[in-house]
């Protein structure tokens, strides 16, 4: 579907900021104090969503709304994700469980939840090191010695942004 996966350095919201921030607000403004059930909690989540993308001006957007810089994608949306990607030769594959976890030599290891249901390649980079695979993307390695589970590529997003201006 043309989406890929970005993980941020654990404890840096920073590389993740806009985001980040619309959470803050939406915190602040619409949950405190909590509704006192759910159906109250949710009309005032609705009412905050159209406040914030229909009414109010945002600095980032040159004090416009998300809805008037609002632009529909000219993809198409095709339903479901490829399940059964085919990978190289000397990839092991596992199917990632519905609790996000594939068995790996002997354990269970976290991948994550949004690729329940999905086939994942495995590829061994060197002795004790592995590195796992979403099609062509490289998600991140496990160690054998680490029973955590995925340790995910995190990108330099400082870096990113300096590459990014040199274009």
């Amino acid at each position: 579907m043309g989406i890929k996966p970005e993980f941020i350095a654990p404890g840096h919201p920073e590389q993740n900021g806009i985001h980040e921030r619309m959470h803050l607000t939406l915190k602040k403004e619409a949950t405190r104090p909590a509704s006192t059930n759910l159906r109250s909690q949710q009309r005032r989540f609705n009412r905050w969503r159209k406040e914030f993308n229909e009414n109010r001006p945002h600095e980032a957007l040159g004090m416009k709304t998300p809805s008037e810089e609002y632009r529909r994608s000219s993809s198409i949306y095709r339903r479901g994700i490829k399940k059964n990607i085919k990978y190289p030769q000397g990839y092991d594959i596992r199917r990632v469980k519905t609790n996000g976890e594939i068995k790996w030599r002997g354990k269970r290891r976290y991948i994550g939840e949004a690729f329940k249901g999905l086939t994942l390649g495995i590829k061994q980079i060197e002795e004790g090191r592995n590195q796992v695979y979403f099609g062509s993307i490289l998600l991140g390695d496990l160690y054998e010695i680490d029973y955590r589970g995925l340790r995910p590529v995190v990108r330099d997003h400082k870096y990113d942004e300096k590459k990014r201006e040199k274009v």
